[in-house]
């Protein structure tokens, strides 16, 4: 009688464990970048496609917001990268998702075609407050003490000459967490901390959207196609959800 309970016990753990694993949702987070593609010869918008066409993804996740995934090409490319929007337009096969998200006051509405230059909005404030204080010398002293210029012009190098494969091992991530975590302490109680608050708040909404999508889509291949700068955060955020398995090497050829 115990032999058949063991093993009764033993097929049902069986028989979880592999609808646990049938579940597992296949997670590509690639890393882009933007204009860059037009120049980087190891890593051009050809091996975008190339990279897409050879993981089959079920679904496409853009740096696009949800609620301006089916605008016409002409809005799209007035807000957003060239990749973004030429990816939105192909594979018809795989469904598409939006993850970007550009402030809370323009929530679930169609951008104003002043919206880049509008410094009242909250997207505006941002990058007018990025101009300030790189005129701050106060603030650009303690970013060179902090090495922020050297972060940069690593991340630079690495975008300009690296492919995918080699944007993923998690060099890259590693100098974008140290660059965001020496510029939260550089603005901390400062009259720029809007500036990294909204950045931080901005990447951790992208990462949530990702996870979201991730979660209501147990099972499929998703691609998600972000910068560079934002994919740090959504690895760290996807790496401990358990139905999620992080795909990190690529065919782009």
């Amino acid at each position: 009688m115990k032999l058949k309970i063991f093993l009764a016990s033993t097929i049902v753990l069986s028989q979880l464990i592999s609808v646990s694993f049938a579940q597992k949702t296949e997670l590509l987070i690639l890393p882009t970048i933007h204009a860059g593609h037009k120049r980087n010869v190891s890593y051009n918008f050809d091996h975008v496609r190339n990279i897409i066409k050879n993981f089959k993804p079920d679904i496409i996740a853009l740096e696009i917001r949800p609620e301006d995934l089916d605008q016409d090409t002409s809005y799209l490319h007035k807000f957003y990268n060239p990749e973004m929007v030429m990816f939105r337009n192909e594979f018809p096969e795989a469904k598409k998702a939006g993850i970007d998200f550009m402030g809370a006051d323009v929530a679930g509405k169609p951008l104003p075609d002043n919206f880049l230059k509008d410094s009242l909005n909250e997207f505006g404030k941002f990058r007018l407050m990025n101009q300030k204080l790189m005129r701050d010398s106060a603030i650009v002293k303690a970013r060179i003490e902090k090495g922020l210029p050297d972060l940069i012009s690593k991340r630079g190098k690495m975008m300009a000459g690296l492919g995918a494969n080699q944007l993923m091992t998690g060099e890259y991530d590693a100098l974008t967490e140290e660059f965001t975590v020496s510029q939260a302490k550089i603005l901390r109680g400062t009259p720029y901390q809007y500036y990294d608050d909204f950045q931080v708040m901005r990447d951790q909404k992208i990462a949530d959207n990702i996870k979201s999508i991730a979660l209501k889509n147990k099972g499929k291949r998703i691609i998600v196609l972000t910068g560079a700068n934002h994919r740090n955060r959504a690895v760290k955020l996807l790496r401990m959800v358990r139905s999620v398995k992080l795909v990190n090497l690529v065919q782009d050829n």
